[in-house]
């Protein structure tokens, strides 16, 4: 029965849940429809009745740790993506948070769970040692290499107009996810401008508290650790259009005292761990909406 791509989605989102309650996390259930339109580099799909739909469900769980310290949620998320190989314009998320965690805790969990379906071999890569060695470019000592990333990057694709981010995601897409061909590939050592909601890691200049894990060209896993200076972070963000609603709520909730701003998590692509688990070559036959589309 599990050769069907449904089942097996389904007996994998099973084993998940089972053993996430045995790690004391508790299931809950946040909103899909927003108030928030997104930011600049993740903007929602819209309804026409002025609502988004969510990309993930990250803010509400960071939100709701004020009741239970270790929460997550399995459901559907949306994004204005074209379907192709890797993705689906609805697809099923695990989003995990956990209130005074570790980057490392989050590491080795998310770590278990892939290991349930893929038993291939696993290795760590650091971006920012490979930023250093291929484009020369320090992350660890040099207070400017954000900037001398960003220009380097509109150099080696003529472009001056595209986000920052949008030349580090192609960088990565054409850089670094294929180094994970056969494999599966724990990649660490974020640039801040990656991911500006992590905390920055101490002892450099400007890499976060990050990670992906990527099988056969594939990204599965997104985690970090919040930043936990409220102040930082909202100048951050501020300065790259991606303080939106919901980071004002949050960022008014720790000040408040009415929330921990120590915390991490991560994320899950339930159809694309299906996908890789299995070897197939298309995500589609895992879409949430397969089951009805005669309708």
């Amino acid at each position: 029965m599990l050769n069907s791509p449904i089942l097996y989605k389904a007996a994998l989102v099973r084993r998940i849940r089972t053993f996430l309650d045995s790690q004391n996390f508790i299931e809950i259930m946040t909103p899909v429809m927003r108030r928030y339109a997104g930011d600049d580099s993740r903007p929602r799909l819209s309804l026409h009745n002025g609502s988004w739909l969510r990309e993930s469900s990250a803010y509400a769980l960071r939100f709701n740790i004020q009741f239970h310290d270790s929460i997550y949620e399995i459901g559907p998320s949306f994004r204005p993506d074209v379907v192709d190989n890797t993705h689906l314009p609805e697809f099923t998320m695990l989003d995990l948070y956990k209130k005074d965690s570790t980057l490392d805790e989050m590491l080795q969990l998310a770590k278990l769970i892939i290991e349930m379906f893929y038993k291939g071999k696993i290795s760590v890569f650091s971006f920012a040692d490979h930023l250093n060695q291929k484009l020369s470019v320090d992350f660890f000592e040099d207070p400017k290499a954000s900037l001398k990333l960003i220009n380097c990057l509109r150099e080696i694709y003529c472009d001056t107009a595209s986000p920052p981010l949008t030349l580090v995601d192609r960088y990565i897409v054409e850089n670094i996810e294929p180094l994970s061909q056969r494999c599966c590939m724990i990649v660490t050592d974020f640039p801040l401008l990656t991911e500006i909601r992590a905390k920055k890691r101490t002892e450099t200049t400007g890499i976060v508290e990050r990670f992906e894990i990527l099988i056969d060209g594939i990204e599965i896993v997104h985690g970090y650790t919040d930043e936990d200076n409220v102040g930082l972070f909202e100048s951050q963000a501020r300065e790259l259009n991606m303080f939106g609603a919901e980071d004002s709520i949050i960022c008014s909730m720790i000040k408040d005292n009415k929330l921990s701003s120590f915390s991490s998590g991560f994320a899950i692509g339930i159809e694309r761990l299906c996908q890789v688990a299995q070897g197939e070559k298309q995500i589609s036959i895992y879409s949430p909406s397969r089951p009805f589309s005669p309708f």
